[in-house]
């Protein structure tokens, strides 16, 4: 263990970062802050209106060995800001899990804790986690009491509520003649509800106030929250938390991703919503390889040379790309099969589908049109307001055309050449798109959308506007 810092060598080494900062910072007329972050051999800092040079982490390093004490260990962040009238302030937190740019590794807790070790009850169960050791917490046992206890009354609004919170949480562990459950902070038994709802007996008075704390809302309860009541129940070790525990799930990186620009992904969790997204765009299975090679297909593979990219003939690549980083790749591969819409498909004609495939479809041709069967190579996209689309035929229908097709590739009823409107979108629409098929003499290949709606009801909402 390291020399413990004096308060006045404490004050000497933030005096230097005080001096430090104002080298570097950029305007004098502001606020500089230093911000740091350290894990076992995981270290991260920031700057706001300043640099942070090496020598400025190394003096935080040296700051945060010193200020360790004995079993409460040394805080895993600080913030230093330098003043424009030359004070500073420096704050720290010694328990708070910091907001990382990149996740240390799974051993940067295990090393923490060797270098500076913490007492049992200072080690919080965020960081229990990320060191895999069982969970701290302290659980409550309710007394069940009898039907002659006395306690104080509930109210007759609060029986239901608060009976419905006690039967309601997880249940941890069960016999053949009682049932345990726990809320996360307290464990009873199933005779606690049930001496209430035949007798009237409430709870002991500390677990009602803390369900009424809870606005008898009962708290979700985490699994090895769940198997740690369990554990104690039985007179066993507490588990330590499995993969499950600590792993982010798909669902958990999914979620993330619709509000997080810039989300830090592993690889495993980059591929994992590499192929989601490929799947949402419609792109098949048979267009793409990742971690494997195969001619036709677009593949993503590690080489000596870093992440290649390419496309596949004959067993070799053709013009692949390189990348350093694993989320370069996986952008040049999305953005590479869905930049044409045959890559999709691997250059292949969708099969036939059954009624009940055509049945699955959001949107639904009108009666009077040709059926989604005569359009191939169908997925569902977005058009954007200001796109022209031309109709051939009447308006009461639903099917439109890219805006400069040639009649004869539409494969419509001749008749309805005759009848030629273009229409232009004043807010985007989600359609089916597809390329009609040969039919009835006509050669197809036309690019068609099947609209959500009726034209006569999207000119009446105001989504189009006849141009011609």
């Amino acid at each position: 263990m390291e020399h413990r810092l004096s308060a006045d060598e404490q004050r000497t080494l933030l005096v230097r970062l005080g001096k430090l900062v104002r080298e570097h910072r950029v305007n004098a007329e502001v606020p500089a802050v230093a911000d740091f972050r350290q894990v076992g051999k995981h270290t991260e800092t920031a700057g706001h209106n300043t640099a942070v040079p090496d020598e400025l982490a190394g003096i935080f390093t040296e700051l945060r060995a010193g200020m360790y004490t004995e079993g409460r260990g040394t805080w895993l962040q600080a913030r230093f800001a330098l003043n424009p009238d030359g004070s500073f302030d420096f704050d720290f937190a010694l328990d708070d899990d910091p907001v990382w740019t990149e996740a240390p590794e799974p051993a940067a807790w295990p090393e923490e804790l060797a270098a500076f070790p913490r007492a049992d009850e200072h080690i919080p169960d965020w960081w229990r986690l990320r060191a895999q050791l069982p969970l701290g917490v302290v659980f409550r046992h309710a007394d069940v009491g009898g039907p002659d206890v006395e306690r104080p009354p509930l109210t007759d609004t609060e029986v239901p509520l608060v009976l419905q919170y006690l039967e309601r949480e997880a249940v941890v562990h069960e016999t053949e003649d009682e049932r345990f459950h726990t809320d996360g902070t307290w464990i009873w038994s199933d005779a606690v509800p049930l001496l209430l709802a035949k007798h009237g007996v409430p709870p002991e008075p500390d677990l009602v106030a803390h369900i009424r704390r809870h606005h008898f809302q009962p708290p979700y309860v985490e699994p090895l929250v769940r198997r740690t009541a369990e554990a104690d129940l039985l007179g066993k070790p507490r588990p330590k938390p499995g993969r499950a525990d600590v792993k982010k799930t798909a669902g958990d990186v999914v979620a993330e991703l619709e509000t997080t620009p810039d989300p830090q992904l592993d690889d495993e969790e980059l591929l994992t919503v590499l192929v989601q997204r490929l799947g949402e765009h419609g792109v098949w299975p048979e267009a793409y390889r990742v971690g494997e090679r195969a001619d036709g297909a677009w593949c993503l593979n590690y080489t000596p040379d870093g992440w290649e990219v390419a496309a596949y003939t004959g067993g070799k690549p053709r013009e692949p790309k390189y990348f350093a980083r694993l989320e370069y790749a996986a952008q040049q591969l999305l953005g590479a099969l869905l930049l044409h819409p045959a890559r999709m498909t691997a250059g292949h004609e969708t099969p036939l589908e059954t009624a009940k495939e055509l049945d699955d479809w959001p949107v639904h041709p009108a009666p009077g049109e040709p059926p989604l069967t005569l359009l191939r190579n169908k997925r569902i996209t977005r058009l954007v307001a200001g796109t022209v689309v031309l109709r051939f035929g009447e308006e009461p229908g639903n099917l439109v055309h890219h805006g400069e097709v040639r009649f004869a590739t539409t494969s419509l009823p001749l008749e309805r050449e005759r009848v030629r409107r273009s229409y232009r979108l004043r807010r985007p629409l989600h359609v089916i798109t597809g390329i009609t098929v040969p039919w009835a003499n006509l050669p197809g290949g036309a690019v068609a959308f099947v609209l959500p709606k009726t034209i006569a009801e999207h000119e009446s909402d105001g989504s189009l506007e006849r141009i011609e």
